[in-house]
């Protein structure tokens, strides 16, 4: 998910106006209302040119108020062009953001499971909200400058070459010096604006950080170390800023004092001038300089959106970086209709991205449709990763899976998670009500009485029917107003609605005191029947019963047979049984 600075400015925002595209229509009224701007900007130095060329005089009383009336006319006739380009364009804007975060929110969903693992989720947030700011910026502000602007010089150079081509050629000088200096400063923009958005990340991750680890913060005093951090995360963000300022607030002082040569040699070309063009008229001098330097307002606009304009084009690497990442592989065209729940495990082989060790060499063991398979080792013997493997959250770099029969890379990803149910010892759960949590994944016509049958099952209607608005009781940010026994059981009736085929339980009473561990169990024990079952534990009390327990060491299969079995070995699962007695 990297970014690439090495697309070309043109490239990067040909691909983002393809996103104000279905919006073309409302965009084309927007740009009509530009060219009534435009249109009105020479009206006023004309104005003048007849006041000034009549001495301010007129025989025609009518026009003593047909002029007044006339320049509120106008500026009543831009106002109202300028409230429909910003209302518009507004309009746009608001949809292209909401296209872009939903497409990239939709994308998230389809990364690989490493990327969460190398990419903090307060970065991840930063891309959705801060670059899409600046992507939105650049797609629909800095476009509006672009047209309206330019079309604004447009008629005012038609008004001035009707006024005196000559003169008028020669302003047009101004424009290579002025495209050159935009350039050399768009280079040094963009670099800088780059390094500001990812400082920007490094804010949001140290804030989403010490939200999540708030009790470890303030259990071990370390308020002061978050606060320095933040606060040199604050630091870096200003040089990164002030170094995208230097540029950005240079160009328009700069453009300007290249326009005052330009204003300053026509003038003395006008002046020196004995026949024809204005110098023959005083309006029309005074009308060509109002024009002249009404022309180097939008010229202005022109330079100073620049800023903006790198700012987000550094942002649309960004993005366009996420939305190109390549999502979880899935080739598999199989698509499971009826599942036993046997899995097979034929010398498979995984090391982590990145990583030069194995963490798993060789390993063959089946699982029988309905069977009850523990896994039990050390820490870092590989048995969460086989849990991982058979979602196909990661997948095995050697050897191979099957589920009756089928490799799971054969399988379509949706089709193949849709059989597998998975109750963790890291309960997930949403600030939503009981019953929505229970019901998450679930079609939404689903009846309010399984729902409530599933939390029965799962020994949790005991403590749901005692809160305030029982199942339809809002639990906090990751069932925050809820035990661990009792986030632990929602899980499990989470599961049991899903009533899938395959159970994968890893560590899911690890955490637990006696009595929640005993509720979990018994609803456990009912979520098990008639599954095919992998459990992940480190308490062997809680896996007695297995059909079959596999032991693992440093990747690789030691031993492998009953409770009773292993422990007439007197093996490694005899001595992990006599380390916990």
């Amino acid at each position: 998910m990297n970014e690439n600075p090495n697309l070309s400015n043109r490239d990067l925002y040909i691909r983002l106006l393809s996103y104000v595209k279905p919006y073309r229509k409302v965009f084309g009224l927007a740009i009509l209302a530009m060219l009534g701007v435009a249109a009105t900007e020479p009206v006023f130095p004309a104005m003048m040119k007849h006041l000034l060329d009549n001495g301010f005089q007129t025989d025609d009383p009518k026009m003593v108020w047909l002029i007044p009336l006339g320049m509120i006319g106008l500026f009543l006739i831009r106002g109202i062009f300028t409230f429909c380009v910003s209302y518009l364009m507004m309009w746009v804007s608001t949809n292209l953001t909401i296209d872009l975060r939903r497409e990239m929110f939709a994308k998230l969903l389809t990364l690989p499971t490493q990327v969460f693992h190398d990419q903090s989720a307060g970065k991840l947030i930063s891309r959705l909200l801060y670059d899409v700011n600046s992507v939105s910026e650049a797609g629909t502000s800095v476009l509006v400058t672009i047209v309206r602007e330019t079309l604004t010089a447009l008629v005012l150079l038609a008004y001035l070459l009707y006024l005196d081509w000559a003169l008028t050629l020669a302003t047009l000088t101004l424009g290579p010096v002025i495209g050159w200096l935009v350039k050399k400063f768009s280079e040094r923009t963009r670099a800088a604006s780059r390094q500001s958005l990812q400082t920007l990340r490094d804010i949001s991750h140290t804030i989403e950080e010490t939200v999540n680890a708030q009790k470890v913060v303030k259990i071990f005093g370390g308020q002061n170390q978050q606060t320095q951090r933040y606060a040199g995360n604050l630091a870096q963000f200003r040089r990164a800023f002030m170094r995208e300022a230097v540029p950005s607030s240079a160009l328009t002082p700069i453009t300007h004092l290249a326009a005052s040569f330009a204003v300053a040699g026509i003038t003395w070309l006008a002046l020196t001038r004995t026949t024809g063009g204005v110098g023959t008229s005083p309006g029309g001098f005074i009308s060509f300089i109002t024009a002249l330097l009404l022309l180097i307002a939008p010229i202005k606009q022109l330079t100073t959106i620049n800023g903006t304009l790198q700012r987000g084009l550094a942002a649309c690497e960004s993005i366009f970086g996420l939305l190109d990442s390549p999502g979880e592989v899935d080739h598999g065209t199989v698509s499971l209709k009826q599942v036993t729940g046997t899995i097979a495990f034929e010398n498979v082989s995984f090391a982590y991205p990145g990583s030069d060790r194995q963490a798993l060499e060789n390993v063959s063991f089946n699982i029988e449709a309905g069977q009850t398979v523990a896994l039990v080792g050390a820490s870092g013997g590989g048995k969460t990763t086989i849990g991982a493997l058979i979602p196909r959250f990661y997948s095995a770099s050697s050897g191979r899976i099957t589920l009756d029969g089928i490799d799971l890379n054969e399988i379509q990803l949706a089709s193949l998670r849709q059989q597998i149910a998975l109750v963790s010892q890291d309960v997930v759960l949403f600030n939503d009500t009981l019953a929505a949590n229970i019901a998450f994944g679930s079609p939404a016509d689903i009846s309010r009485q399984l729902v409530e049958d599933a939390a029965r099952a799962a020994n949790a209607w005991e403590f749901i029917e005692r809160l305030p608005q029982g199942i339809d009781t809002l639990i906090g940010e990751n069932g925050a107003k809820l035990s661990g026994g009792q986030r632990q059981r929602i899980a499990i009736a989470r599961a049991i609605l899903k009533n899938a085929p395959i159970l994968i339980l890893d560590e899911a009473t690890s955490a637990l005191d006696t009595e929640s561990e005993r509720l979990v169990q018994a609803a456990l024990a009912s979520l098990m029947k008639n599954r095919t079952t992998l459990v992940i534990a480190h308490r062997l009390s809680t896996i007695e019963q297995a059909d079959k327990i596999v032991v693992l060491n440093q990747g690789r299969i030691v031993e492998t047979g009953t409770h009773a079995e292993l422990l007439s070995l007197g093996g490694v699962y005899a001595n992990l049984s006599r380390i916990q007695t």
